[in-house]
């Protein structure tokens, strides 16, 4: 602990949270903030880390059998249809929205809008989303085979808020309320940032100055607003450990939450996403160090937790676009040893690198060899 906070105080700029969990309690955490008090119950922005939980509710609806993982979506939809593309659309299911195999090519994220008369209805956001990351086209439509490889897409968590609505019937926020928040008394957690009132956490920038946070129409995506407190409650679902620090009902089988982070995408040959939970590195007993991070603009969030210990971290900041992600990177290799995959990725350059220099020097050496081989054979048949 004393180790990270020293590199946090370092690194931050603004404001924010860090908790260590221990069996599913609290054992330690440290605030700070360059303006207005933070406490465990100040609520932040979270951007993607959004994802997980939505998912949750998306899953807690697969229980009650009114969605069907390997179905395909066009199913559930009677407001908005994916358009037409040289794929077969019919392979574009709820499993691989979840896991970001549905072949969706919108791009990365959404930015939101500047005010809340700004926010695009959802299917026109679905259609073209006006703040759309720069550079994407803001379209979700399926522009890979869907099935044939990970491509990370708000659009397909957009996709999964309309058909949570359609289901449910109700508005996505109204559902995540009903169905998961209240039950778990995350009383601190909407997808309305003016409902928090003074208890919004000041948005920081990276030069230390205070913005304001956007609106969202990408609610599932991108637009949860949440504490640490209440985190604490979702992280205890997910763990083995019954010894927790709240009474709340589990909202989800112990099946269902395996069958979450099971892995259902892979790259370079390396397990890292579940049905809508990042799968970080093994925890050496057969599972994974789950979780997921949000990043926004100068606003870094991170949840994760060894399901077989209870032991995890919660990280929400902002003034700064990578503290909570480099916190929880190291926090991953003390739990189990293991490097996470933003480690991963960063080493396998420097091991292609390495090797590739390696295997230069060795045919140095080999052509070298085989010159002066010839030479001195050449010089022996002179004599």
């Amino acid at each position: 602990m004393a180790e990270a906070v020293k590199s946090i105080k370092k690194d931050s700029k603004g404001n924010g949270i860090f908790v260590l969990i221990h069996e599913g309690k609290v054992i330690d955490d440290f605030t700070y903030s360059k303006g207005d008090e933070v406490t465990r119950d100040t609520v932040f922005g979270v951007a993607s880390l959004g994802k997980w939980v939505a998912a949750f509710g998306v899953m807690k609806l697969v229980e009650q059998g009114k969605l069907e993982l390997d179905a395909p979506v066009a199913n559930y939809l009677t407001r908005w249809q994916l358009p037409p593309s040289q794929f077969d659309n019919e392979q574009v299911t709820i499993r691989r929205l979840l896991s970001h195999t549905a072949g969706i090519t919108d791009g990365l994220g959404h930015n939101g809008f500047l005010t809340a008369e700004q926010v695009q209805p959802l299917e026109q956001h679905l259609t073209k989303a006006l703040d759309a990351d720069e550079g994407v086209n803001g379209q979700v439509m399926v522009g890979v085979e869907p099935g044939t490889q990970f491509k990370y897409s708000g659009g397909s968590y957009n996709l999964l808020q309309l058909i949570v609505e359609e289901v449910s019937g109700m508005s996505f926020s109204a559902y995540m309320n009903n169905e998961i928040f209240e039950p778990l008394n995350m009383t601190n957690t909407g997808y309305d940032k003016d409902q928090f009132g003074s208890n919004l956490a000041q948005y920081f920038d990276d030069n230390g100055d205070v913005r304001d946070y956007p609106y969202y129409t990408s609610l599932a995506a991108t637009g949860l607003y949440t504490s640490a407190n209440d985190l604490i409650k979702f992280l205890n679902q997910h763990i083995a450990v019954p010894a927790t620090e709240d009474s709340t009902q589990d909202l989800l089988s112990a099946a269902t939450l395996r069958n979450m982070r099971t892995p259902n995408a892979a790259t370079m040959g390396i397990d890292i996403w579940g049905l809508g939970v990042m799968l970080f590195a093994s925890n050496n007993a057969d599972d994974f160090i789950i979780g997921h991070g949000g990043q926004s603009p100068s606003l870094n969030a991170t949840l994760r937790v060894n399901p077989s210990t209870g032991n995890g971290i919660i990280m929400l900041t902002t003034g700064n676009r990578s503290l909570a992600a480099d916190t929880a990177t190291k926090w991953t290799l003390w739990e189990t040893g293991n490097p996470d995959i933003y480690m991963l990725k960063n080493m396998i350059p420097e091991m292609l690198k390495t090797t590739a220099i390696g295997c230069l020097v060795i045919l140095f050496m080999s052509l070298l060899y085989i010159f002066m081989a010839r030479r001195k054979a050449r010089k022996l048949a002179i004599r």
